[in-house]
């Protein structure tokens, strides 16, 4: 059984950004984690339907993220993410791939949750288990462009989260989950999956793979298909990522992330690098 400051040390490796919650360990109780993050996606490329095609120029977005997570007690936590992002792309006109100009932003999709864990491998249980619930209230952005946002709609989204750390300090965790939201935006099934190495008490490296595969919806360019219904998309992604991270202080923390689609459906063909500063208060 992994002792409280084995446990530790695997937590500083983990990095500090907004996808914590999709890990299964909790913070303890009445400590509150903060993440300040900035992530640049770049693509020279896009999904119509399968078909991967050359875009007329880069499309290009910033976005500045702040995460919360609170420890209400030993098996409950709290967690929250809101955005600010910016889209860059050339500018067409109405009816084109960008209508509403080549710039486009606003608040992204705030995203609320609860996680339980039900099982805890510092008791005795082989994993540490985790159930998460969500809600997901839309952003202010515009949608209906290659160079929308987000696809603005409020829905929720449910998942499982499973985890082990081991004694030499490299972790297992898993998420796998359902999110659902407003018409006409399809439901969608996701997974994250991550490989974590604690190398110092100070650094760690990571390997991950994210997925979502939306359930229905309908192709670029197929019959019936306009811009304006660019949120009804059949849109699937899958993405190879790594990072590294540093424990600055017991309570400070840094990451970088990189990330690349491997494959993907209606979608960018994207390059993600971040940037995320974690501080936990205890």
């Amino acid at each position: 059984m992994l002792n409280k400051r084995l446990m530790a040390l695997a937590l500083a490796a983990l990095p500090a950004t907004d996808h914590a919650a999709s890990n299964p360990w909790l913070p303890e109780p009445g400590t509150l984690n903060t993440a300040i993050s900035y992530v640049f996606q770049s693509a020279d490329r896009f999904y119509f339907g399968n078909q991967l095609v050359d875009l007329p120029a880069d499309r290009e977005q910033h976005t500045v993220g702040a995460y919360l997570e609170y420890g209400l007690t030993d098996s409950i936590a709290l967690d929250a993410f809101v955005g600010y992002s910016a889209t860059d792309f050339t500018e067409t006109g109405p009816g084109g791939s960008a209508p509403f100009g080549a710039g486009l932003d606003g608040l992204t999709d705030t995203n609320l949750g609860i996680r339980w864990r039900a099982l805890d491998e510092l008791t005795g249980a082989p994993v540490s288990l985790t159930f998460r619930a969500a809600g997901i209230i839309e952003g202010s952005y515009r949608t209906g462009a290659l160079n929308a946002v987000g696809d603005g709609s409020s829905g929720g989204e449910f998942s499982a989260l499973a985890g082990r750390y081991f004694e030499n300090g490299a972790s297992l965790s898993g998420e796998f989950g359902y999110r659902t939201r407003s018409r006409p935006v399809p439901d969608e099934f996701f997974a994250n999956l991550r490989a974590g190495y604690a190398i110092t008490s100070k650094w760690g490296v990571g390997i991950s793979y994210q997925v979502a595969e939306s359930l229905g919806g309908i192709d670029i360019g197929a019959p019936g298909f306009s811009f304006a219904r660019f949120p009804e998309t059949n849109e699937d992604a899958q993405i190879f990522g790594l990072d590294l991270s540093y424990r600055v202080t017991p309570k400070a923390s840094v990451s970088v992330n990189w990330g690349k689609n491997l494959t993907g459906r209606n979608t960018t063909s994207q390059d993600i690098v971040g940037i995320n500063f974690g501080y936990s208060f205890y």
